[in-house]
């Protein structure tokens, strides 16, 4: 059951009516008022063996509540004190009420800013992250197309290759939107709590955060994607024309993630600054296409314990990646794109399942006769990821969908046959055995060999041409041109 953060009353009667704007007036008022009220009595404590992040914030939003209507002729806006952001920190690991005054989130949000906010509040002002625009009238979505990501680099080295996220692109649908819905359904009927979970019990911040999400995720595909989504004039009925469903957003059964989960069909989960340490662990998530493990796995755990199976990870990114989720601003998403060679279309696999049915896991589909394998099996799988901060909670959501594409695809787009055998043949060894199995390695080369020689005679790609990363990467020349004529505009 999802608490209703809306119907609580602190006193000043706060949440609706004709006294909406002067409530929030006082409610700021004195929110500042105890802000330098605790300041004055609080002690300092000694932090001499404290985490260096339990001192890092990112940077306060609660200057854009003057933007909102209702705030902007308000008490001053006070930027909160750290030392108030982590003696008064919003709990992530035990339950918590928004309804008690002066507890902050990362982002300097006030559980009275947030009562008063109510629901669907302007995330585009309050993230900095405008709203995205609606999609071309050409867009079909019974010929839609994902962007043909080609996400190779070389020199080959394990690095984030983080990138600015176009606000357009946050949820990307297409073709198989019916099919992948239906799949993701029965998955968590048969997987449940394997692949969806929502948080401990009480946990404000997590619960906070999850609606969060929701509500800004319905707001991008209402306006992105209009001829299919739609929320009623009170914010109270999602209605999703795709699958001639309505959800009834008022109803306190319906989780937040549920509501998602029922109506995107991308994955995400949640991490949430944890006031302990002041580092991020994974408190929520709805993840399907997962292979090889399972979201479930990494319930609770910090970013570096995620990461463990990674290569190189602890020794060159753990650190840095620590510090960018301690500071990330909400006004610059990003985006990136991790890729493996697969031998067929897996959506969720999952060592622990088969070791529960008293089976044995394998990556491959070909790893009792990899002699039969030959390329037109091979498949190009892009895991196109996001990753944002959200204004008022200060969870970090990170968000991805995986993209199948044949390998034979990649024969005609420039430059990439050679570039990708590039990597196969020259990248460190323990980074290609994480993106291939050996035979889909070998079996991939011999065809990219043949491809790359095919584009030099044709005068594709230059004869000297020395291999590198694509200015046009995670893409290449000319793609637009393609995407659009397989889509049939």
């Amino acid at each position: 059951m999802t608490p209703n953060f809306y119907l609580r009353d602190s006193g000043l009667a706060l949440l609706g009516g004709p006294k909406l704007l002067g409530a929030v007036a006082i409610v700021l008022f004195i929110s500042a008022l105890l802000v330098r009220r605790l300041l004055v009595r609080g002690r300092k404590p000694t932090l001499t063996q404290v985490s260096p992040h339990v001192l890092q914030f990112p940077p306060s939003r609660r200057h854009a509540l003057t933007r909102l209507p209702g705030f902007e002729k308000s008490a001053e806006q006070v930027e909160i004190p750290t030392e108030i952001l982590r003696l008064r920190a919003l709990p992530t690991t035990k339950q918590a009420d928004l309804g008690e005054d002066n507890q902050y989130t990362p982002t300097g949000f006030s559980t009275q800013d947030i009562r008063a906010l109510g629901r669907f509040p302007d995330y585009a002002v309050l993230s900095g992250v405008r709203y995205p625009a609606p999609c071309s009238p050409n867009w079909d979505i019974s010929r839609a197309l994902f962007r043909p990501f080609r996400p190779f680099r070389w020199g080959y080295h394990q690095h984030m290759a983080l990138m600015k996220l176009d606000p357009d692109w946050w949820v990307e649908l297409e073709q198989n939107y019916h099919q992948t819905m239906a799949a993701r359904m029965e998955l968590l009927k048969t997987h449940g709590d394997r692949i969806f979970f929502t948080g401990s019990d009480g946990a404000a911040a997590t619960d906070l955060a999850c609606r969060e999400l929701m509500e800004m995720l319905l707001q991008f595909v209402c306006k992105r994607y209009p001829q299919h989504f739609e929320l009623s004039a009170d914010k109270n009925v999602f209605t999703n024309r795709l699958l001639g469903t309505q959800a009834d957003l008022a109803d306190p059964k319906l989780h937040p993630l549920r509501a998602l989960f029922e109506n995107l069909p991308e994955d995400y989960a949640l991490m949430l600054r944890n006031e302990a340490d002041g580092l991020y662990y994974l408190r929520a998530a709805m993840v399907c296409s997962s292979v090889g493990w399972d979201i479930a796995q990494h319930r609770d755990e910090p970013l570096r314990q995620i990461h463990t199976h990674v290569p190189d990870y602890a020794d060159k990114m753990a650190p840095s990646m620590d510090r960018y989720f301690s500071k990330m601003p909400t006004d610059a998403p990003i985006q990136r794109c991790s890729w493996s060679l697969e031998d067929w279309q897996a959506m969720f696999t999952s060592p622990e399942v088969e070791k529960n049915k008293g089976g044995e896991w394998t990556r491959s589909a070909f790893a009792s006769d990899p002699a039969a394998l030959t390329p037109k099996d091979l498949k190009l799988r892009c895991d196109w990821q996001t990753l944002r901060r959200l204004p008022l909670s200060g969870a970090i959501v990170f968000n991805f969908k995986a993209v199948f594409t044949p390998l034979a695809q990649l024969r005609d787009e420039p430059f990439i046959p050679a570039l990708l055998l590039k990597v196969l043949q020259e990248g460190k060894e323990n980074l290609i055995n994480y993106k291939c199995v050996d035979h889909v390695r070998k079996v991939a080369m011999e065809a990219l060999e043949v491809w790359a020689k095919e584009q030099v005679q044709s005068g594709i790609v230059p004869e000297n041409w020395e291999v590198g990363t694509l200015e046009d990467s995670p893409f290449f020349p000319g793609w637009e041109d393609k995407w659009h004529r397989l889509q049939g505009f």
